[in-house]
């Protein structure tokens, strides 16, 4: 078999990669922002102005970034795993038993992703410029890594196209699933603690933020938190517990988009040309954040 794909074809697979969700729903996401904003402002506390001047700086690198990986990722590398597919399996809107099985596949990969992100260095370098906010306001959605490639995300979505799932429903189902996540970034929602035990919500969101030892790698979910019920990562907000926000072991505060993007990744590279040997080289990149021989 020869894997031949016309422009045409790698176009119609590009119709479903992420930021499509987002663009659809863009009216409500400017009005879920400016209604935050407005009721921040109303109750007296102070709205996180330069910090989402700078994730907006951020996501602008983001989307330029997605957007020159975005051939690369589905139109060669899915499409080719698409031609190898083991079968072909019939999804349309009409086919709801498909659609259910496609949105929980795709829900466990983004677990299994995010979890993976936490707790590989290498992939923490992309993901930790999300955590580097340190307020929750919905402008901290769209602090995103200037590495879609390096980050590994796609990856692990691929096992679903290799099963038979087309592309552009994969991915357009990871979009769909990252534009519901952006409303679970806020602090103004109390928490209910009875939905968590499906659904991921704001407090929910808030504990998988927080830099609290009690907190940290917690709450991995993306639509649903049943795997982090299911994996023992699920952890409630405590109210003895006062959240704090952003990383760990920040090494600065920088409000430059260019700096907060590639930061951890330059620390990776600077760390790997200090070790001894090889054995230390893959220790930092593949062990946890904050490992040291």
């Amino acid at each position: 078999m020869e894997l031949n794909l016309s422009f045409a074809q790698i176009g119609h697979l590009l119709e479903g990669l992420p930021n499509k969700s987002a663009a659809a729903v863009l009216p409500l996401i400017v009005l879920a922002i400016v209604s935050e904003m407005a009721v921040v402002v109303a109750r007296g506390g102070q709205y996180p102005w330069k910090g989402s001047l700078v994730s907006a700086g951020v996501a602008l690198g983001h989307t330029i970034a997605q957007a020159a990986a975005q051939g690369l990722v589905l139109g060669i590398i899915a499409a080719g795993v698409y031609h190898w597919r083991l079968w072909t399996i019939p999804i349309s809107w009409g086919n709801w038993p498909v659609l259910v099985a496609l949105f929980l596949l795709a829900d466990l990969a983004f677990y299994a992703e995010h979890r993976c992100a936490h707790r590989v260095r290498f992939l923490w370098a992309s993901h930790s410029v999300h955590h580097s906010v340190e307020r929750m306001v919905f402008t901290a959605a769209f602090r995103l890594a200037w590495t879609p490639v390096l980050s590994g995300v796609f990856l692990f979505y691929l096992p679903l196209v290799w099963i038979g799932f087309a592309p552009e429903w994969v991915f357009g189902m990871a979009s769909a699933s990252l534009t519901f996540q952006i409303f679970v970034h806020t602090e103004l929602l109390p928490r209910i603690g009875w939905l968590e035990w499906v659904v991921n919500t704001p407090s929910a969101h808030r504990v998988h933020h927080a830099s609290n030892a009690a907190y940290i790698d917690k709450n991995f979910g993306g639509v649903l938190l049943i795997w982090d019920h299911l994996f023992g990562s699920y952890q409630a907000e405590r109210p003895d517990i006062a959240i704090a926000y952003g990383l760990v072991h920040p090494r600065s505060r920088p409000t430059n988009p260019a700096v907060i993007a590639y930061e951890e990744l330059w620390q990776v590279i600077k760390d790997m040309i200090r070790a001894r040997n090889w054995r230390e080289r893959l220790g930092y990149l593949f062990r946890p954040p904050g490992w040291m021989p």
